[in-house]
């Protein structure tokens, strides 16, 4: 009967997507498993500098979540978190805050986004957020395709040597020509325009980030 037919149908849908999440549960706790590198706040460093330095307080949301995240850097076990907040809400700030703790010891952060238009407006963002200080020990770097050959030429040995600790780019991170000194800590902007692969080819650039 149709309504045979339908019951069936929606069987056959619930155990995909059951055995999707199940899937997707098993890949979580296997990352889980392999112990990541750890990144305490370091008291006076640059996360510390910038705090000092913001003409503004942060909101309690901000503190709260920037917290959250503290006390994963410095876990070893991966950390995984989805950021949700509106337009101008400070998420930027946020990570930004989380990569400093990361620079803090010496290791890299990459932000990646979906496109050239949002990962430029991402590098102004936190190179104007840093100020001229920060900026110049911590030399946020701008990776993309569209690139001439000597800018990317330049952004490649500085990520490559470490002298770039924030790198922010597109699909060109994944690149097989990319290579970091020590990455640590990833975002990934608009995480749904990205591949599953895609997110693993960044993770698998660094040790265990």
């Amino acid at each position: 009967t149709l309504y045979e037919q339908q019951r069936a149908e929606e069987s056959l849908l619930f155990r995909e997507a059951f055995e999707l999440q199940l899937g997707m549960l098993d890949r979580k706790l296997r990352a889980g498993e392999q112990a990541t590198q750890v990144w305490p706040l370091i008291t006076d460093g640059v996360r510390d500098a910038f705090d000092r330095a913001l003409p503004f307080t942060l909101t309690s949301d901000q503190e709260e979540v920037g917290a959250t995240l503290e006390q994963e850097l410095a876990s070893s076990t991966p950390m995984h978190r989805l950021l949700q907040g509106e337009v101008a809400s400070g998420k930027t700030l946020v990570a930004l805050r989380a990569m400093l703790q990361v620079a803090d010891w010496g290791g890299q952060s990459a932000l990646l986004a979906p496109t050239e238009v949002l990962a430029a407006q991402h590098l102004r963002s936190i190179t104007e957020t840093l100020g001229p200080e920060l900026t110049k020990v911590l030399n946020p770097t701008l990776l993309t395709g569209q690139l001439t050959v000597a800018k990317k030429r330049k952004a490649l040995l500085d990520i490559a040597s470490g002298n770039a600790r924030i790198i922010v780019g597109t699909h060109a991170l994944i690149s097989e020509n990319t290579t970091f000194e020590n990455l640590g800590f990833i975002v990934i902007d608009e995480q749904h325009r990205f591949g599953v692969e895609q997110r693993e080819a960044l993770r698998r650039k660094g040790k265990r980030p």
